[in-house]
């Protein structure tokens, strides 16, 4: 049996200094319970923090006895197999992962527990004003905290060093800037089979999302009462899809298909990180997460010889980082709630979760953001500290029409990017299409 007082995993213990894991001792004998012979079973996204996840998760079984299975899914499926579990009072899963923007429809479907009850028993240990702000947004709905922010992430832009110290360019700015370099590293003899830029151009969920990633630094937004900081987001929510701000971010989606490679016009997440792990890529735009693909020299060619700065921004306006990711969160239909409570405590709280983002995992609170050692391995983690300030929680929509709010739009963005309509044309469609849908819910 361990000493009692366990920070983590052993197998994460291990990559840490002794002063540096002893920074915050807790006895979690006397903070968890006994649950000798259950199986607590967790589903999320199979996105890269996944491996992360498994690399601390026999701490809490040497703590508790407990055992801990991860199922992963693809995001279409993982949306989909949450959700008809949830209608079907099913409790084979104990902890669900669910995307930050699908926790208006999932709490308002009565899918989850929510957490409030057990921070107030606690504080300390939940350390709630820890997470950042935009993270403890994501896992809050209604004014009410329904899950843990465990796996938050930031998009950053991350360009090769190597190409651009060569080349003697400044890191861009604004949109302009990053055209202008994007069609420089494109077809240019002396960077052979590299091209500019590779975006999220899919049809659906992936060109949706990108487009409300990008609108406010657009100097845009996507409906009347969504201004940063807004206590009531949702307040008024006619839609501005058709913005000239919009029209025009929806051309840049376009003009940028030209400096991507073959194929770009259907890239996603997984389809743009491994072009830019493979270095056919002079810059992309991505989530933090997937950072430590190209950052692997297993399965990089371009492993120290890249940076992330903040993305770009409209000539005269502002970054404003997109910010989403994964909170946990209790399946009220399951029948280990004790337990299943008891992993969330261990797995979110401060010592446990700076284990897992030394294992890969995204960073969610401002200590680990803040931790020197965390700084050492993963350079990007001192934007995401930059860029964290200026984020807004609700960039995109997380009421209970979310997912096929931004499927809608994602299906007239890449009309756009393909050349089948015109931004304007695109973007006036979605406008008409998202109105009928808000209007046909309830929520306009």
């Amino acid at each position: 049996m361990l000493h009692a007082k366990l920070i983590g995993s052993i197998s994460a213990m291990a990559m840490l200094s002794a002063p540096a894991a002893l920074a915050q001792d807790i006895d979690w004998k006397a903070q968890l319970g006994e649950h000798s012979g259950k199986t607590l079973r967790v589903m999320t996204i199979t996105d890269p923090f996944i491996d992360s996840i498994k690399a601390v998760k026999d701490g809490f079984t040497d703590v508790t006895g407990a055992k801990i299975e991860v199922d992963g899914y693809g995001y279409d499926a993982l949306h989909e197999k949450e959700l008809l579990a949830c209608s079907q009072n099913d409790g084979s899963y104990d902890v669900m992962l669910i995307d930050g923007i699908w926790i208006g429809e999932f709490a308002e479907a009565g899918c989850l527990d929510p957490v409030e009850e057990k921070i107030a028993e606690n504080p300390d240990l939940y350390a709630w004003d820890d997470f950042t702000p935009a993270a403890a947004g994501q896992a809050s709905w209604e004014g009410q905290r329904v899950c843990l922010p465990v796996g938050i992430y930031y998009e950053l832009m991350y360009y090769r060093t190597d190409l651009f110290e060569q080349a003697g360019r400044k890191v861009p700015e604004t949109f302009e800037e990053l055209k202008d370099a994007a069609a420089f590293f494109t077809n240019n003899k002396d960077f052979p089979d590299v091209y500019g830029y590779a975006m999220n151009n899919k049809r659906g969920a992936a060109a949706g999302q990108q487009w409300f990633e990008w609108i406010y630094s657009a100097g845009g937004k996507p409906w009347v009462s969504n201004d940063i900081g807004s206590a009531e987001p949702y307040k008024d929510q006619t839609p501005l899809f058709n913005s000239q701000e919009s029209v025009d971010l929806v051309q840049l989606f376009r003009d940028m298909v030209a400096y991507g490679p073959p194929g770009v016009e259907s890239f996603a997440w997984d389809e743009r990180a491994n072009a830019f792990a493979a270095g056919k890529l002079a810059m992309i735009n991505d989530w933090s997460v997937r950072a430590q693909i190209a950052n692997d020299p297993k399965q990089s060619q371009i492993a120290g010889k890249f940076k992330a700065a903040l993305m770009p921004h409209k000539d005269g306006g502002k970054t404003i980082t997109p910010v989403g990711g994964w909170v946990a969160c209790v399946n009220t239909h399951g029948a280990q709630k004790d337990a299943a409570w008891d992993f969330l405590k261990w797995f979110a709280s401060k010592p446990v979760h700076r284990d897992f983002v030394l294992a890969g995992g995204p960073p969610s609170r401002l200590s680990a953001m803040e931790d020197k050692d965390i700084q050492a391995k993963f350079p990007w983690t001192s934007v995401l500290l930059e860029g964290q300030k200026d984020s807004w929680a609700e960039v995109r929509p997380r009421h209970s029409i979310a997912f096929q709010l931004i499927d809608t739009v994602g299906a007239h963005v890449n009309k756009a990017i393909i050349g089948e309509l015109s931004a304007k044309d695109a973007m006036d469609a979605a406008n008409t299409d998202v109105t009928k849908l808000l209007q046909d819910n309830g929520q306009l």
